[in-house]
């Protein structure tokens, strides 16, 4: 597509970053506030920020994409308070580079630096403690949504309904257009902690027991026979507030070619795990800038290429404290007896409470990564953990996972159709809708 700006709609080829959804789609690309509303009044649509979301969350068959890239500006800052307005079409890793440069940072963050502010808030996404920072929508302070011709600010105290329901709303309330967001002072590095651990039981007490800090995940072995192992990160503030420099690594790229010939089969996930545990795997402790340590991703080019054409899916699932050891114990038991391809495991402590279709609640979270998930043991796995992860009382995330179906969704979501509802009151005639959408019957 001719790179054009303003009312023209034209046709574009649109990807999922997990490359599980690739389809011809109608875009425009507004340039004024004014041309968003510019298409006929009934035409399907949904808004865009980078495009880097798993789950085809920004188009559809049917929707014409209203791309937001031009609307990236810093609006304002007061830097005595730490208040950022910035556009919705803003990258975070932008925002973050400027924060920092200014004594700032935004705690939550996504792994990918593209990831827009209005997607962040569309999806509510998480950062690398959860369980102490909350997901993004602690970050806003007041957010400005375009419906109906004009601009409607809201906050969380102010048109409180329209701000919850916009916070992993999945673009349904309205277009973002601008968010004002709150930041927190920012310490120049990271002591990062490793501790290594022999199971998933023995990584969630070591989290349970680390919650306060600015860092904390979890890498884990998904092979059979080195099941769970890996290790805990956790990041100690040193206490110096001077300003972190900025990260030496290039951002991610938006796409990423896939290699011809996929790296992780089986050998390539053994290689590649037996690496890690002999790097990283092993107690000590490293000085980490707080910038690099926001987006680990960056370093990720080789590995999201290894999956080759037929891409990956990530299966990311929140258990409950009382059910993860059960959950943990059946994983590993389904694993052993499935054997699938799982190139990585990632785990976080989450502490929040659950609203409408957010990731949040208290207890571990659990994210598999799986290349080629349209092969049938692949998909039969996936099947597998859903209902696992359904039998303990598990909740996904929506903006991660491309391979639920409605119903699985509204099996995990008592309150899915309550929030359902929530959502048509902002917008009636089912204007707003993307692939996601559809997928999941929203």
């Amino acid at each position: 597509m001719k790179e054009s700006r303003g009312f023209a709609v034209g046709e574009q080829a649109l990807t999922s970053f997990d490359r599980q959804f690739s389809m011809r789609c109608r875009v425009q690309r507004p340039d004024r506030y004014r041309l968003l509303d510019a298409l006929p009044a009934d035409a399907p649509r949904i808004a865009r920020g980078s495009g880097v979301s798993y789950v085809a969350a920004s188009f559809g068959v049917d929707a014409i994409t209203q791309d937001m890239a031009a609307f990236d500006r810093l609006l304002a800052f007061d830097g005595e308070r730490g208040l950022l307005r910035v556009e919705a079409g803003a990258r975070i890793g932008d925002v973050e580079r400027f924060a920092l440069a200014h004594g700032w940072y935004l705690p939550v963050a996504p792994g990918h630096p593209a990831a827009t502010i209005g997607g962040c808030i569309a999806a509510d996404v998480h950062g690398k403690n959860p369980a102490r920072d909350g997901t993004f929508r602690a970050q806003v302070a007041a957010l400005e949504l375009w419906r109906d011709g004009g601009g409607v600010t809201v906050s969380p105290d102010h048109g409180g309904d329209l701000f919850a329901d916009t916070c992993a709303g999945f673009g349904l309330t309205g277009t973002i257009v601008s968010a004002t967001l709150r930041l927190a002072r920012a310490p120049a590095t990271l002591v990062v902690r490793r501790i290594p651990v022999e199971s998933l039981a023995e990584a969630a007490q070591v989290l349970r027991d680390a919650l306060n800090v600015p860092l904390l995940y979890g890498w884990h072995d998904g092979r059979p026979g080195a099941f769970g192992r890996g290790v805990i990160r956790i990041g100690l503030d040193t206490g110096d507030a001077t300003a972190a420099p900025p990260s030496r690594l290039p951002d991610l790229p938006i796409a990423i070619a896939p290699s011809r010939i996929p790296t992780w089969n089986r050998l390539g996930i053994a290689l590649a795990n037996g690496m890690i545990r002999r790097r990283w795997c092993r107690p000590g402790q490293s000085a980490v800038t707080l910038a690099d340590t926001l987006f680990p991703l960056n370093a990720a080019r080789p590995y999201f290429a290894g999956f080759g054409s037929a891409g990956f899916v990530e299966a990311q699932w929140l258990v409950p404290h009382t059910r993860f050891a059960a959950f943990a114990a059946g994983l590993e038991e389904t694993v052993a007896r499935m054997r699938p391809r799982i190139s990585l495991i990632s785990s976080k402590l989450f502490a929040g409470e659950p609203d409408g279709l957010s990731f949040d609640g208290h207890g571990i979270a659990l994210a598999l990564h799986l290349p080629a998930p349209a092969d049938a043991a692949q998909r039969a796995f996936l099947d597998a953990l859903t209902e696992l992860a359904l039998a303990h009382g598990g909740r996904p995330n929506l903006i991660k996972d491309s391979t639920l179906d409605a119903a699985a969704v509204r099996r995990a979501l008592p309150g899915f159709e309550a929030t359902r509802e929530r959502l048509r009151r902002w917008d009636p005639d089912g204007h707003v809708r993307s692939e996601l959408t559809r997928r999941i019957g929203l």
